[in-house]
C-alpha cells in the first residue's frame, strides 16, 4: 500500500513546491529594508499589500509590483553613517512601490 501511496505523494509535493511562484512577506519586507539605513538592524511592523500586479523586468524575468504601506521600526537604534535614530524609533511607509523579479538565487 505504501509503495502505491508514494508516487502519489510526490506528484502532490511537487505541485505545491511548484504552486510557490510569489514573493513571501518576508521577500517584500526585506526588498524594503534595502532602502534604509541600518537595514540589518530595522525590522517592518503592520505590512499591508495594498495592491499587487505581475510585472516583467527589462530583460524578461518575471516578478510581481507590490503597492505597501506599513511601519520600519529600528529596536535598538540607528547610529550608522551619522545618523541618530534613538531605540525604538518608527517610520510610517505609505503607498510604497516594490518590484521583486524572481532570480536563481530567489526575489530579488
Amino acid at each position: 500500500m505504501i509503495k502505491k501511496l508514494l508516487p502519489f505523494c510526490l506528484i502532490i509535493l511537487i505541485f505545491l513546491t511548484s504552486c510557490n511562484s510569489k514573493p513571501s512577506n518576508a521577500d517584500i519586507e526585506k526588498k524594503i529594508l534595502l532602502e534604509y539605513t541600518c537595514a540589518e538592524t530595522a525590522k517592518v511592523n503592520s505590512l499591508q499589500i495594498v495592491k499587487s500586479s505581475p510585472t516583467t523586468s527589462i530583460l524578461g524575468f518575471k516578478g510581481f509590483e507590490y503597492l505597501v504601506s506599513g511601519v520600519v521600526e529600528w529596536p535598538s537604534g540607528c547610529t550608522e553613517f551619522g545618523t541618530a535614530l534613538p531605540s525604538g524609533f518608527k517610520e510610517k511607509f505609505e503607498n510604497k512601490t516594490v518590484t521583486l523579479i524572481k532570480s536563481n538565487e530567489g526575489w530579488q
